[in-house]
């Protein structure tokens, strides 16, 4: 049984507003990503119409709206540190690129989302390095950009 072709390449960079071309950039010290892309349904109960006393209703879903958040960690670092110190007290949209690096025989691309920063918290234990973990939720439409 094979393995399928497995990747280690997924990242999650932040974009710098730039116009007319927006910079996205790694966050230094970050070592752990999470995407969770969600279609949230809605549904409907339908009687069958040829027998609708003795035949059960089925429930009929269908696509609401369309979700994304993501998760990003790891160590704190002095360079980093005030790109997200700005993001979380400024309460502003940023876009973000959520990257599958890998070419495009391999089905790599990345999306776009713009998006707020939900939740940072920082924190440390005994002697040990600072350490961060970022939530972000969608803003809106993600798009999707194949790899060429």
């Amino acid at each position: 049984m094979g393995n399928g072709n497995q990747t280690t390449r997924l990242i999650i960079q932040l974009g710098d507003g730039g116009s007319p071309t927006e910079t996205f950039a790694f966050t230094c010290g970050a070592n752990t990503f999470g995407i969770t892309l969600t279609n949230n349904l809605g549904e409907n109960v339908v009687l069958d119409c040829d027998d609708p006393l003795d035949v059960p209703a089925a429930i009929v879903r269908h696509l609401e709206s369309q979700d994304t958040s993501a998760t990003i960690s790891g160590m704190v670092t002095t360079e980093a540190w005030p790109t997200w110190r700005a993001w979380s007290d400024s309460g502003s949209e940023k876009n973000i690129k959520m990257l599958l690096d890998e070419p495009a025989a391999n089905n790599g691309g990345h999306w776009i989302l713009p998006a707020f920063l939900g939740q940072l918290e920082i924190g440390k234990e005994s002697s040990g390095k600072v350490t961060f973990t970022a939530t972000i939720s969608g803003a809106g439409q993600r798009t999707w950009t194949a790899a060429t």
